[in-house]
């Protein structure tokens, strides 16, 4: 059984790096920790974890999803609510404006169209809808997000029931991930054929025994001669890394 409480990271495919780093950097004041090949990792201004990935991939090899893509929304907790503010005072652009107890949430989408919502309440849940214009208090040495947390990933599926019981055998109780019922030619696509959530990410102990989550799984999957991953894909086509 993995550990629930270890960070699980995603990891989205998209057409333009450039663009869509920009995006994450300037609108919700996340930072680069690591650039290599395709590959951009991300983190708050104070950490060395990574948070969440883009993979570049380009459209001689993948495309855009033919309709309703998977990833339905990345929820991110913010540690220090008055960073979102002052994210909003920084011309931080928004598609739908919240309010909580600790402070403002928003959601944003990005240049190839996936969906983000920031918040620093004690649940997603707790915010309030509110409307526009509103006044935003900004910081004058503001860099971005001190820290922050992916608290849950959002996918649109035709199988919510199969994907939510593939993965409570491997993490019980998980509430990490979110199945939306949803229709859409390409929701089973295969990850490396369109823009769209590629991956998830998951850390485990180096002493893990593989042998537990090898007898949990039902699909084949690929172990390297060192043992340190196992690669696998669940019901929806997204790839699985599970990495010690």
């Amino acid at each position: 059984m993995l550990n629930t409480k270890a960070a699980i990271v995603p990891v989205v495919r998209i057409n333009n790096r450039k663009l869509n780093q920009e995006f994450l950097e300037r609108d919700l004041g996340m930072k680069t920790i690591l650039e290599e090949g395709a590959f951009a990792e991300f983190s708050g201004h104070a950490g060395v974890e990574t948070k969440l990935v883009l993979v570049e991939s380009p459209s001689m090899r993948t495309r855009a999803v033919n309709g309703t893509k998977k990833l339905n929304k990345i929820i991110i907790k913010v540690d220090k609510a008055e960073e979102i503010e002052a994210l909003l005072a920084a011309g931080t652009q928004y598609s739908k404006l919240y309010q909580g107890k600790n402070g403002f949430g928003f959601e944003t989408v990005s240049p190839e169209g996936d969906t983000f919502l920031l918040h620093a309440e004690a649940s997603a849940e707790e915010l309030k809808t509110i409307l526009s214009p509103v006044p935003f208090k900004g910081q004058g040495d503001f860099s971005g997000l001190t820290a922050f947390t992916v608290e849950s990933v959002w996918i649109n599926t035709p199988q919510p029931s199969v994907s939510q019981d593939f993965y409570e055998t491997i993490l019980p109780n998980q509430t990490f991930l979110r199945f939306i019922g949803a229709e859409g030619e390409e929701l089973l696509a295969p990850a490396e054929q369109v823009w769209d959530l590629d991956s998830l990410r998951f850390p485990v102990e180096k002493d893990f025994d593989w042998a537990n989550l090898e007898s949990q799984l039902e699909g084949p999957f690929f172990k390297d001669k060192k043992e340190t991953f196992i690669q696998t894909v669940d019901p929806s086509g997204i790839e699985l890394w599970f990495e010690k």
